[in-house]
């Protein structure tokens, strides 16, 4: 095509204006962050260029059916588990790959040896403790009979050789007997890393149990079986299925669970099976037991034991827990397409303050109603918040929060906790490898919950954040890091604080919050129960909103590029000198304020950074020029805004 006589014009203008900047050094390259070429991989049939799953998209699927028992003297959780493995790829499956979570507690496994995030205090403390999972039998179960199966067990992974190679289509079921002593004395003084474990309290243990039972690895189309050990960080990746788990204890006990109870009148008093049924259709919080009742024998079954029953469908998790102890609520919650789900909160009687456990029914009420209208309808028969000694900890259905919270800490990690049924329960991305695609999206969206929570009770979440440009200084890491591979203190700021910013600042000041809100929904509903990879969300950001953000993606996620946008000098006719003297680019804000006092503010698109590092804009202004800030707000990560405001000579 014939260039235009336009663009020949703006060659002039643009070299005549490139004359009143003075020499400076940049590091910017317009080509690094505004190809030409496609710098995002490129889509095929099961990954789609514009960010859903293609044609061909498939994903295996695992059904589990597990008996435990839980010994309550010894805190050894028996288990016999029947797995349903279904092969929807179009590879032949010579093996199986599964994840043995416990093992990380056993002497010497990788996790323990690394020191990343366990150690071993039960040594210091002289604590005897043996972990990882006793495994007694594992059996392939055919239409006639079970057959004994080669297995091998490596750290956190076990392998099946299957005799009989798995063909695209078919399933297979697996029958795993095994036991574990629940871990204890694993985690640091600041972060309870075990994800399961026992709290004492003066009415008996709660037993939050979690990463209980072996599950499958993901086989997928990315990178064939994920099988990256379990060292303690790095949290899930899991394919979906239903659960069936039935969990015998002493009748003492109250459970609760990812899923739906299934038999309330075989483990429920009279009186508590008329509160549960009450409490169902209430939108005020209903005790199913009061806290003057738990230590009242008369409040449990009078029988030795209980066998609890629950289901759940299409979920990529399950965990529960236990406990004497339990005050127990209940709470209707309302969903949008006029479905109802069932809020529970249990904790021990010194909980029970104002500021804390006894909000609890209303802070999951909201949480759960507030991004079912926003983002996605909750998919779960129940919504369960659990006292313990983890500081914070998600699965489906259930969550485990600090029984110690009070005020705005405690409502932080139950949004937070909760919020985590979006990401990464209903978007099932790798947790093992991308963290900030659960941890930091799930912090954007708490930070939008907290705003519009009881007329902004607890806006104060959002100032844990350090200053924008932090998150690009030399000493931070790429939000592509591996989170076993980021430094302990790195790992909030990294994959948690540094997303929220960066997706509150493309909704809030380059897409806009209509744009943002309909592509991240879309990403959302494109993806819930699948498994999306980085690339996948940034094709479907950008074909969802129709912008190509593949500069925003390079500079903040892919790379650790800093920001450096800088005022050059102002000259008589009011034209302004702008430079980018750092890597990244960002649209361009700047303000003027003439001696009249008249504020005049101009907001520019990052387009304007696509020819050159130099910038000069023409304001029209005819009044003198008192001074010049760029970003007055503070909106970009700028690195140095020493250069960012400029006055007169005689007046800086």
């Amino acid at each position: 095509m014939k260039p235009a006589i336009g663009f020949f014009l703006f060659v002039v203008v643009h070299l005549s204006a490139v004359a009143q900047f003075k020499e400076s050094v940049s590091k910017y390259n317009p080509q690094d962050i505004f190809p030409a070429l496609p710098a995002l991989p490129a889509g095929n049939s099961y990954r789609a260029a514009h960010g859903e799953p293609g044609p061909a998209y498939w994903q295996n699927r695992c059904n589990y059916s597990i008996d435990a028992v839980l010994d309550d003297e010894r805190n050894v959780v028996y288990g016999t588990e029947v797995i349903t493995y279904t092969n929807n790829s179009p590879h032949t499956l010579s093996y199986l790959w599964l994840q043995l979570d416990q093992n990380v507690f056993k002497q010497h496994s990788r996790g323990l040896d690394a020191k990343l995030f366990l150690d071993s205090n039960h040594v210091k403390q002289k604590k005897d403790f043996e972990g990882g999972y006793v495994i007694t039998d594992v059996r392939l179960i055919s239409k006639k009979d079970t057959l004994n199966t080669g297995y091998r067990v490596d750290d956190t992974r076990m392998q099946l050789q299957l005799a009989q190679p798995l063909v695209p289509g078919a399933s297979v079921g697996i029958r795993i007997k095994y036991s574990y002593t629940i871990p204890r004395f694993f985690y640091n003084a600041d972060f309870n890393v075990n994800r399961t474990d026992i709290m004492p309290t003066a009415e008996g243990n709660i037993y939050s149990i979690a990463q209980w039972y072996p599950r499958l690895c993901v086989f997928d189309d990315v990178e064939g079986w994920n099988t990256l050990p379990y060292l303690g960080n790095g949290e899930f990746y899991l394919e979906y299925g239903d659960f069936n788990v039935n969990i015998t204890l002493p009748s003492a006990y109250i459970v609760s669970a990812s899923g739906e109870l299934l038999n309330p009148e075989e483990v429920l008093t009279p009186l508590q099976q008329q509160r549960w049924n009450q409490a169902h259709n209430s939108d005020t919080k209903v005790f199913i037991r009061t806290p003057e009742e738990v230590k009242n024998a008369s409040s449990r079954p009078s029988k030795p034991a209980c066998t609890w029953k629950f289901r759940m469908s299409n979920t990529r998790d399950f965990a529960w827990t236990a406990s004497k102890s339990f005050v127990w609520e209940g709470i209707r919650i309302n969903l949008p397409d006029g479905k109802k789900a069932f809020g529970i909160s249990l904790y021990p009687v010194a909980s029970k303050l104002s500021g804390s456990w006894d909000r609890s029914s209303e802070y999951i009420k909201f949480t759960i109603e507030y991004f079912s209208k926003k983002w996605y309808q909750y998919p779960y028969p129940c919504a369960v918040n659990v006292a313990s000694n983890l500081d914070g900890m998600e699965y489906p259905g259930i969550v485990f929060c600090s029984a110690r919270d009070t005020g705005n800490d405690y409502w932080r990690v139950v949004n937070h906790e909760l919020g985590h049924t979006w990401f990464p329960m209903i978007v099932g991305s790798n947790e093992r490898k991308y963290a900030w695609m659960d941890e930091g999206f799930n912090m954007f969206i708490d930070y939008l919950a907290c705003e519009d929570f009881n007329s902004g009770e607890f806006k104060g979440y959002a100032p844990l954040a350090p200053p924008a440009a932090d998150y690009f200084a030399d000493s931070a890491v790429s939000v592509l890091t591996r989170p076993d591979g980021i430094r302990g203190d790195m790992v909030l700021p990294s994959q948690y604080l540094k997303i929220a910013y960066l997706l509150g600042l493309l909704r809030n000041h380059i897409l806009g919050a209509e744009r943002f809100d309909y592509a991240f929904r879309h990403y959302i509903s494109q993806w819930a129960f699948k498994h999306p990879t980085p690339w996948d969300f940034f094709r479907c950001m950008n074909n969802a909103a129709g912008e190509d953000l593949t500069w925003f993606w390079k500079e903040t996620f892919i790379e650790n590029y800093k920001l450096d946008q800088a005022i050059a000098g102002v000259n008589e006719a009011a034209e302004i000198s702008i430079e980018n003297l750092e890597k990244a680019a960002m649209p361009l804000i700047i303000e003027i304020t003439t001696v009249s006092g008249k504020k005049v503010r101009r907001t520019l698109p990052v387009e304007i950074w696509q020819y050159d590092h130099r910038y000069v804009l023409k304001t029209g202004i005819t009044e003198r020029i008192s001074s010049v800030v760029i970003d007055p707000d503070n909106v970009y990560p700028d690195q140095n805004r020493a250069n960012n405001s400029w006055k007169p000579a005689g007046q800086m």
